[in-house]
């Protein structure tokens, strides 16, 4: 359970990175704070796997296929009804699942392997840090500055009509 915490911690400051220049379908429920915190989710499933694999020689493969038969299909299924409700949601999200995906599942089965005693503290501390920075980061959108700004060089600029006041009318 601890390694895969740890695992989904280590993913969540790295998805959370990477989402920050992507464009965001909405930026009050798909920020930082979520992506850290969906990550840390996948990752109790992934301990919560790893520990139902049992400790047999073969626990790796059957840790990587139930990971696989279960994670793939749901974040298929996540992207699909994303995509049914958000404009630029399979942009966004699939990079993140991908990172998610390979990193939680690489790590679940390499840290009990390098780090046999892996204790509950030190889990709590990689989940700590990554909810500081994803919450911590949750301001970090991708939101106009609200700045007067010229449009960038090669934008079509729509003409606007002048608006006809009764002065102008006489003239």
């Amino acid at each position: 359970m601890l390694a895969g915490l740890t695992a989904g911690s280590v993913a969540a400051v790295i998805a959370v990175l990477v989402s920050l220049p992507l464009r965001s379908p909405s930026d009050t429920l798909l920020n930082s704070a979520s992506v850290a915190l969906a990550c840390l989710l996948a990752g109790l499933a992934a301990g919560l796997l790893w520990l139902a694999a049992g400790r047999t020689p073969r626990s790796t493969v059957y840790f990587l296929a139930a990971w696989t038969v279960l994670f793939v299909p749901a974040a298929i299924a996540v992207v699909l009804f994303g995509r049914s409700q958000l404009d630029h949601f399979v942009g966004f999200a699939a990079p993140l699942a991908a990172i998610v995906y390979v990193v939680t599942g690489a790590l679940t089965v390499a840290i009990p392997r390098c780090l046999p005693r892996l204790r509950w503290w030190q889990a709590g501390i990689a989940v700590a840090v990554a909810l500081v920075i994803g919450v911590g980061l949750v301001n970090q959108t991708d939101q106009e500055s609200g700045r007067l700004e010229l449009p960038p060089p090669g934008s079509q600029a729509v003409p606007v009509e002048p608006s006809v006041s009764p002065e102008t009318r006489a003239i």
